[in-house]
């Protein structure tokens, strides 16, 4: 009798703690159907590399729109949109899908918890400051934790000068941070643990040789020449034909597509771009 009780109890603390996550997930309607029909279509395919499972997922959202801006609601929430994104939420939307598929688990709300896991600092939601802004703080926080691994150095890639102050430097551009300098200070700490570390890019000069040890899934972080800003666009590689290109969420498409171009043609036609970073999935 009280094994049954214990266990009981136990099951409904589980229950509560999973309501109690899900409770605080903002999620479009169409979300859990859209992840359903993913999950359907590439778990026969959970066994192979992460990265050619990343292009798998990546796939299945061509087509979709591009819509800027959709986690900027307040409060701060962990939200999600499957049938909208821009590029770097598409990123993570398959980087989160590959984790769970991977995972033997593939349920809406782990999902949700892998994209929690990503996105914000230690997975915790706590306001506006939590969330990892920039892609240098995302790639950070994903090799602590295992997921991946930046392998720009490996590649030939070159030391990186670059400081990052975006957003504390461009307060009118951020709704969040103006008339709230308790904000402010939290942002500028996150910038300054970036300017201490030290990364590697492949740099223009170079592209078109570099970029022949980039594989397919690896996630490629296009640097900015914008000042204070460290990544311009995130994409997934595909390798079609021989030829690197790269599916991403397009601004100027305005969808999800593979695009024409190879990486180091994307970098030495767009002048805002300089170079890239690469991460491969572990």
């Amino acid at each position: 009798m009280k094994k049954i009780l214990l266990l009981t109890l136990f099951i409904g603390m589980t229950c509560s703690a999973q309501e109690s996550f899900m409770s605080n997930v903002r999620y479009s309607d169409s979300s859990p159907a859209i992840f359903e029909k993913v999950a359907e279509a590439v778990s026969p395919y959970k066994d192979e590399p992460a990265g050619n499972l990343m292009v798998r997922i990546a796939k299945q959202f061509l087509g979709t729109a591009y819509v800027g801006g959709t986690l900027e609601t307040e409060p701060e929430q962990l939200t999600i949109n499957m049938d909208k994104t821009d590029c770097i939420l598409f990123v993570e939307m398959c980087l989160a899908l590959t984790q769970t598929i991977k995972s033997g688990e593939p349920t809406f709300e782990n999902f949700c918890r892998n994209t929690q896991n990503l996105r914000y600092r230690d997975g915790k939601v706590d306001g506006y400051a939590s969330r990892n802004h920039y892609t240098s703080s995302w790639i950070k926080q994903g090799q602590e934790n295992g997921i991946f691994r930046e392998v720009s150095k490996e590649l030939g890639g070159s030391r990186l000068d670059q400081r990052i102050d975006f957003m504390s430097t461009h307060l009118e551009a951020y709704k969040q941070l103006k008339d709230n300098p308790g904000m402010v200070v939290k942002i500028m700490q996150a910038e300054s643990d970036l300017n201490k570390d030290t990364f590697y890019y492949l740099p223009q000069s170079d592209i078109s040789n570099l970029t022949k040890g980039i594989s397919s899934g690896d996630i490629i972080c296009f640097v900015t020449t914008v000042d204070g800003l460290d990544i311009g666009h995130v994409a997934i590689a595909v390798e079609q034909n021989g030829q690197k290109n790269f599916i991403h969420a397009s601004t100027n498409a305005k969808k999800v597509i593979i695009d024409k171009q190879t990486i180091a043609d994307y970098v030495l036609s767009h002048k805002s771009s300089k170079g890239v970073r690469v991460v491969r999935i572990n």
